[in-house]
């Protein structure tokens, strides 16, 4: 009898490491100096059975100055919130009231965040501001992040890092 045990390869890309950012000349006084990242991956469905493997969820480490920011994010999962009271005659909003919304999905072999938040009845309406953040590994394993944002009171603005993994 032969036993055999495999490992199938997660779909999208492994960007689990430290990174060092290699463009300091683009970077700001905000612009992450080194990122660690952390990937989950998910092979079981919640009942234990056995599943097609993805990454599940990323955790980044940014260090910023003396400081480190930590977020995680579910890979696939969009949300947010968006504010205001029921009433008879439909939605009432209250006069400091935003909505805000998120998402983390792969576009081929790119990792998109993207956030936003209004103030008005729909995205890019009112008081607003949107931002992009791709993540790619180009052929020689650089980590490509390219951060888009844009707002009711800013030009749009577009800034490409390239990190090196340690």
């Amino acid at each position: 009898m032969l036993v055999g045990a495999f490992w199938q390869v997660p779909e999208g890309v492994d960007f689990t490491g430290r990174w060092i950012l290699e463009s300091p000349s683009s970077a700001s006084a905000e612009t992450p100096r080194a990122l660690t990242v952390r990937q989950s991956v998910a092979t079981r469905t919640v009942r234990g059975e056995p599943m097609k493997p993805f990454f599940k969820d990323i955790t980044i480490e940014r260090e910023v100055g003396a400081g480190t920011h930590t977020e995680t994010h579910q890979v696939g999962i969009g949300g947010g919130t968006i504010c205001g009271v029921v009433s008879a005659g439909g939605t009432a909003r209250a006069p400091d009231c935003g909505n805000e919304h998120h998402e983390v999905k792969w576009d081929a072999n790119s990792l998109v965040f993207e956030t936003g938040s209004y103030t008005g009845p729909r995205p890019e309406t009112g008081v607003w501001t949107e931002r992009r953040e791709m993540w790619s590994l180009d052929s020689d394993g650089r980590l490509h992040v390219v951060i888009t944002t844009r707002g009711s009171s800013d030009a749009p603005r577009t800034v490409a890092l390239v990190y090196k993994r340690q």
